[in-house]
């Protein structure tokens, strides 16, 4: 990797404000990915379409757009150290904010889907190389840095529901307005921060005949199906839990609460989740943490008729995201495709199939009820943890070694593990 910004490998201090910075970009760029679904009853009712097509409708612009995108994008540029996609993403993201312009007509759907896809392409651009210039923190452990970046991300999604559900709700569709300037901070800030990508020479990802033998590195396809059958409950629980929550007599802003309240599960569990990765390895980790998601989404579904439940999606979260960041950091270490598509692939690819999962699920949840499709979330954890178990089982070395951060430094330099 290509560490040096004008011939100077950055200090330590350099490289924790650059994840700082890294980080508050990708809490704001995922915020706005998460408005739509938490104002979906809004739309649902202004434009007077039913929840098939309204989720349809929502899961066609933003998500899936994001990670289609990703996957298309994700191989792009990857001799370059420039972040200009970041630049690029931040700015186009904000343009959600703008769907107060739409009429409540056919064309209005259609401008919606329109700022939905712009929107989305702006988050795409966003991850890969937001990933890329998280690798480049060679003095910060990778598990550590992804926990930190991911964290990030998890917590801007989660309160995007929150604020625009309690913006709309006191102010109309005009009311995200406000966040709109909040990008040019964190372009600013980006400058200021000199953040630069990782380059990812040949050997740093070498190919499989030479590695074919060991036992330590996995392939990156047994770690892009860790994630999947979990992605999709995790893309059901947070697209529908304010409609059911609304269904079932609860306000609006409390359905982007309680969404919010998985978001900010996924801000703390991921800090320990990665100092028991630690010790026990992170495949090893992700098996229970896959598993002792189900219970939360169990009881969590059995006792919704009470606010207090709410706490059980900080559960979900809590469990859930931490095992979906300790797969980020085994495919930032895993052999396949280059760094910038194994980053698309773990994240679009991941919730772009999840968002496809979803698009089949939301007519089926328009028939039988929201309810009922919840019900089969749990089954995604358990299935995710299984498939995490037998990977354990046929890389027991991988499960327990941790590898060693590279910090790609100055000829001379030792690497350093410390975390």
């Amino acid at each position: 990797m290509n560490q040096a910004v004008g011939g100077l490998r950055p200090t330590v201090r350099a490289q924790w404000a650059q994840l700082i910075v890294l980080s508050g970009v990708h809490f704001l760029v995922d915020m706005f990915g998460n408005v739509l679904p938490a104002i979906l009853p809004v739309i649902c009712r202004d434009f007077r379409v039913t929840l098939a097509v309204g989720g349809g409708l929502v899961l066609a612009s933003v998500p899936l757009a994001s990670n289609g995108v990703q996957i298309l994008t994700g191989h792009l540029r990857p001799d370059k150290t420039k972040p200009l996609f970041l630049y690029l993403g931040v700015a186009l993201s904000a343009s959600i904010c703008l769907i107060a312009l739409a009429p409540q007509s056919l064309a209005g759907i259609a401008l919606i889907i329109g700022l939905g896809v712009i929107s989305g392409a702006g988050v795409a651009v966003t991850h890969p190389e937001g990933l890329r210039a998280i690798h480049a923190l060679d003095r910060i452990a990778p598990a550590l840095s992804t926990a930190i970046f991911m964290t990030a991300g998890f917590l801007g999604f989660a309160s995007g529901g929150a604020i625009s559900a309690a913006l709309v709700a006191s102010y109309g569709l005009k009311g995200l307005y406000p966040l709109i300037p909040t990008l040019a901070v964190a372009i600013v800030a980006m400058l200021l921060a000199r953040v630069r990508l990782a380059v990812e020479h040949a050997e740093a990802n070498p190919d499989s005949r030479s590695i074919s033998s060991s036992d330590h590195i996995l392939p990156f396809w047994k770690v892009l199906c860790l994630g999947l059958p979990a992605a999709v409950s995790t893309t059901v629980i947070l697209q529908l839990t304010p409609t059911y929550l609304h269904e079932r007599g609860f306000t609006l802003a409390f359905g982007g609460v309680s969404a919010a309240m998985f978001g900010w599960g996924s801000t703390v569990g991921p800090f320990i989740w990665t100092a028991i990765a630690h010790r026990k390895g992170d495949l090893a980790s992700c098996v229970w943490a896959f598993l002792l998601s189900s219970p939360f989404i169990v009881l969590y579904l059995i006792f919704s008729q009470h606010a207090a439940a709410a706490w059980l999606l900080f559960g979900v979260g809590f469990s859930a995201m931490s095992a979906y960041i300790l797969t980020i950091a085994l495919a930032r270490q895993s052999r396949g495709a280059n760094l910038g598509r194994r980053m698309a692939l773990i994240v679009g690819g991941t919730w772009g199939i999840a968002t496809i999962a979803f698009m089949l699920l939301a007519p089926v949840a328009d028939r039988v009820g929201t309810g009922l499709v919840l019900k089969l979330t749990p089954a995604g954890y358990v299935l995710s943890g299984l498939w995490a178990f037998y990977v354990l089982r046929q890389h027991p070395q991988a499960a327990r070694v941790r590898p060693p951060v590279e910090t790609g430094g100055l000829p001379g330099e030792e690497p350093s593990t410390a975390l």
